[in-house]
């Protein structure tokens, strides 16, 4: 008896033990709490907000104002604007037809001088290996970055310049693309000096990589016809992406430019398109004696009080211009290209 009674008194002595220790713990958590809430300081850091407030956010890289690269896929042209005038044209090869060459927006902010090759992970590169700089490198002497896979850069198949050729990305000459690359840096940091420059695109057998502290807008565009001043240029469908619509994106073309081409001929749309498929042609505007300008488009009369204004209608020169996307026919639809064409709607304003 006695036995039992000591037993259940010493097992409720462990009882009250562990609930005095529990309860002292407890309040040494809340006072730690109170004390915390008064001094943040004092408070143990959380891992999430440490994290977010040690993440340095670097802001937006600007856009070089007014400065834009161009290049057009069918034309096998690398155009420079600067405020939407033309600064400099170079003859580029573009991606063939089984690597064709993504149309799209880009940012240029990279430039690497004197560049390594490293083949990519494609079948056409097997059993290729890295090349240093020199005159055997497939990068030529400058790469500039579109993004982690297209790149501008200079090649040794200069002989190919013109025609589709790459395997996605846009090749130039190595002169050609030391002038871009220079031109480029002079857009993006005015304050760079020419000899900085000059030691930048002299060779060298070490890879230089420099980050331009404001990016050029590149577009890359689909474009079969366009008009520049007085001439109409057509060229190739490269990729035959647009069989059987040649006469409808030249129409839309000639329609942006302010000319009527309701009695454009076959025999002109023929020659045109015969043009296209030898290469590309270029033809005075004048000469295409069927097309006429529009007329004035005049507004309707605002009337204000007893007096009528009437506001000046646009010359057809100022009508905007822009690419011509047109998408592409479905696989069932045969390929067809008949005349006349209805003129098909036009195009949003251009970004130029």
């Amino acid at each position: 008896m006695r036995k039992s009674v000591a037993i259940g008194f010493g097992g409720t002595l462990v009882l009250l033990i562990a609930t005095a220790a529990i309860a002292s713990r407890r309040a040494d958590s809340g006072a730690k709490l109170a004390s915390s809430l008064a001094d943040p300081s004092s408070a143990p850091p959380t891992a999430t907000p440490a994290r977010r407030d040690s993440v340095a956010r670097k802001p937006p890289r600007p856009a070089t104002p007014g400065v834009e690269v161009v290049i057009n896929i069918p034309s096998g042209r690398l155009e420079l604007f600067d405020g939407g005038s033309l600064v400099k044209s170079y003859p580029v090869s573009v991606g063939s037809a089984r690597y064709p060459t993504p149309r799209g927006e880009f940012k240029l902010s990279r430039v690497v001088w004197n560049p390594w090759w490293h083949p990519p992970e494609s079948e056409w590169a097997r059993n290729r290996k890295p090349t240093p700089p020199g005159n055997s490198n497939p990068m030529g002497r400058a790469k500039l970055h579109l993004d982690d896979l297209i790149y501008i850069h200079g090649t040794t198949a200069e002989g190919r310049l013109g025609a589709p050729a790459s395997h996605g990305c846009i090749r130039m000459s190595n002169a050609d693309v030391i002038d871009l690359a220079q031109r480029v840096h002079r857009y993006s940091k005015p304050d760079i000096t020419d000899a900085r420059i000059e030691e930048l695109s002299t060779f060298s057998r070490e890879e230089r990589e420099t980050t331009l502290p404001r990016y050029i807008s590149v577009r890359v565009t689909y474009q079969v016809a366009s008009i520049r001043g007085d001439s109409l240029r057509v060229f190739p469908d490269v990729y035959s992406r647009h069989s059987g619509q040649f006469s409808a994106m030249v129409r839309q073309e000639l329609t942006r430019a302010g000319y009527d081409t309701t009695q454009l001929t076959t025999a002109a749309m023929t020659r045109l398109r015969s043009s296209a498929a030898r290469g590309g042609g270029r033809f005075a505007l004048a000469d295409l004696a069927t097309l006429q300008p529009l007329p004035p488009v005049v507004a309707a009369p605002a009337v204000l009080g007893a007096e009528t204004v009437r506001e000046v209608p646009p010359t057809p020169s100022a009508a905007p211009r822009d690419t011509i996307v047109i998408g592409e026919p479905a696989a069932s639809e045969p390929a067809r290209d008949p005349e006349p064409d209805p003129a098909p709607p036009a195009a949003p304003p251009s970004r130029r």
